[in-house]
């Protein structure tokens, strides 16, 4: 919910005349040297999901939704909705449900379910929470929450195998494949740029560090002149739309995962270009660094 699908494409593959379009606006922006060549774009396209409850709804704007309690009435309705056809969707609706306002999750270490509750209250209308599912990795069995707040968000991840549960305050994550690590971009509304790093301790919980852009010189120079190759300047990011991507690499000593950012040269294109940075760990020191680039 909120999130996207990729399909990665070539200008190949594209009508003629977006291609065409495509072509004449890249070649544009990046006729100066240095800057990227055509040859350097890698297009996608952004397809945004349909909400499975969206086509019943429309609590904001019906005139039946005017009071508080016939709002959050539809609201209920409308995330109870979305909620359960994901659970089911994903094959977890005897363990995952929502009823109304709250999310119960039954979980192997705990005689009664963990229950997550929206806030609300008709004095605070714009700054009232909500639980909604995010994401299921089948594979490890588990489960991202999304809380919303004013100019914020909050992620918590459930293993469904275990019961173990943590908050984070992050607005996307990945886990890496030994489960050893979660990065994610910190919480604050709007395209941020810095991702926040943590490491599985020994109780099981993740303890992080907050690593920015900026942190260091090296950081600076390969952040900005990534950008700059692909006058970003000029294009507008496609916002929440960042992936995490971990890279099993044997010949690296350490660990590895890419961040990817999306921009699109007008904000009604279908068609976004990526670019790339990676993460490193140094095995030996145990220190991140980030490089510009699928390194």
């Amino acid at each position: 919910m909120g999130s996207f699908f990729m399909l990665k494409i070539s200008i190949r593959s594209m009508s003629k005349a977006v291609a065409a379009g495509l072509i004449m606006t890249v070649s544009g922006i990046a006729a100066a040297a240095p800057l990227a060549a055509m040859g350097d774009y890698d297009w996608v396209i952004m397809e945004t999901p349909l909400d499975p409850a969206s086509y019943k709804y429309n609590c904001h704007n019906d005139y039946n939704y005017e009071t508080y309690d016939a709002l959050q009435n539809c609201l209920y309705n409308l995330r109870e909705d979305a909620d359960n056809a994901l659970s089911k969707q994903w094959g977890i609706s005897d363990k995952v449900v929502r009823e109304r306002n709250a999310i119960y999750i039954k979980v192997p270490n705990r005689k009664n379910p963990l229950v997550f509750v929206d806030y609300s209250s008709p004095y605070e209308e714009d700054f009232n929470p909500y639980y909604s599912l995010q994401d299921y990795d089948k594979s490890r069995d588990l489960l991202t929450i999304h809380q919303s707040f004013y100019e914020a968000e909050s992620l918590t991840v459930v293993n469904l195998a275990t019961g173990f549960w943590q908050d984070f305050s992050l607005r996307k994550l990945s886990v890496s494949p030994d489960m050893r690590y979660i990065v994610g971009f910190e919480s604050e509304m709007g395209a941020t740029e810095d991702v926040n790093i943590f490491e599985r301790q020994d109780s099981g919980y993740y303890k992080g560090y907050y690593k920015q852009v900026y942190s260091s010189s090296e950081d600076v120079k390969n952040y900005d002149s990534h950008k700059k190759f692909y006058q970003t300047e000029k294009a507008k990011q496609v916002y929440d739309s960042e992936t995490f991507t971990w890279v099993d690499d044997t010949e690296l000593k350490g660990d590895k995962f890419y961040v990817d950012s999306f921009y699109k040269l007008n904000q009604t294109d279908s068609a976004a270009f990526r670019v790339r940075y990676t993460f490193i760990r140094d095995d030996k020191t145990g220190a991140w660094q980030m490089r510009k680039g699928g390194v």
